[in-house]
């Protein structure tokens, strides 16, 4: 059975970068339908939402789409994606799960997805995300000097470290660019929503998930966009530093305890985000220090 191709994307206050979006993936043959949940703090940014919207219908054989006043926040946003993709497609489908930020190449890159996911073992291929422009505010965690070396670490630390350049390779961890076989998403996959705030560590999480549902991921380098990095909308709206840091650390103790991980890895991989934190002031690093207390007092399931 052929495989076909949705695009998933959420946004918030950024109706004019997703139009361009749209318009870059409208050039890709293999994109059969896009999904759209859109929110927007002005009934202007909804409008020209609704604009795109119309616009990006003569391009995809269909647009589904749950745009709303107000904002939702990142997780629920991508959890309704989810939910639609449940609705309105069966297990011959692979949701790619992308950003309003993300621009497509010109070429096709459907070829290697194809090829990974039709190996009944794995459930995820995870794709390359280039930046065009270093992050102002802070950068992910990415390690692409030797090939296995941030999966070696990963290990060694519990930090996720991200390697983007070297493989395909298989993988515990991927970037937020991922090709998802549409029976995972029936099964139950869903991103935790204890994830706040900048939403950090909510796809680290549904990785975990994907593994426990037996599944195995893969990184695809061949498999990429190109990040514009924008410092507006999205989760990227929330520019204080302190804020950040607080959410970074509170998430990340939190997907820790979550998933059981040694108390050896909790320490070290907090120490990390500390030692991050303290190089941005003291501010920063008091706004982590309460978001770890924040998360060692919640109940874990």
């Amino acid at each position: 059975m052929k495989v076909k191709f949705i695009i998933g994307i959420p946004s918030f206050n950024r109706p004019k970068t997703l139009e361009l979006v749209l318009t870059k993936l409208a050039r890709l043959k293999e994109i059969d339908t896009v999904i759209i949940v859109a929110d927007a703090t002005d009934p202007i940014l909804l409008d020209r939402y609704k604009e795109a919207i119309k616009k990006a219908s003569n391009h995809f054989n269909d647009v589904i789409y749950d745009i709303k006043l107000g904002r939702r926040g990142s997780v629920n946003a991508r959890n309704r994606v989810f939910e639609l993709a449940d609705q309105h497609f069966t297990d011959n489908y692979v949701l790619i799960t992308y950003d309003d930020d993300y621009i497509c190449p010109l070429r096709d890159w459907s070829s290697p997805v194809r090829k990974w996911l039709n190996n009944d073992a794995i459930g995820v291929v995870g794709g390359r995300v280039i930046d065009l422009r270093r992050r102002r505010i802070d950068s992910d965690f990415n390690l692409n000097l030797l090939p296995y070396a941030a999966d070696v670490l990963t290990k060694a630390t519990g930090f996720v470290f991200l390697d983007t350049k070297h493989g395909p390779r298989y993988v515990e961890y991927t970037t937020p660019l991922m090709a998802i076989k549409m029976s995972l998403i029936k099964k139950g996959l869903r991103y935790d929503l204890e994830y706040k705030g900048t939403g950090y560590r909510e796809e680290s999480d549904l990785q975990e998930q994907v593994c426990r549902l037996g599944y195995r991921i893969v990184f695809e380098p061949r498999f990429y966009v190109y990040h514009l990095n924008l410092e507006e909308g999205g989760n990227r709206a929330i520019q204080d530093k302190a804020a950040r840091f607080y959410w970074k650390s509170r998430n990340h103790t939190y997907f820790m305890l979550k998933h059981r991980k040694s108390t050896y890895k909790l320490i070290f991989s907090n120490l990390i985000i500390m030692a991050y934190a303290f190089l941005h002031g003291g501010k920063a690093l008091t706004s982590a220090m309460q978001g770890l207390r924040e998360a060692l007092s919640l109940k874990h399931n």
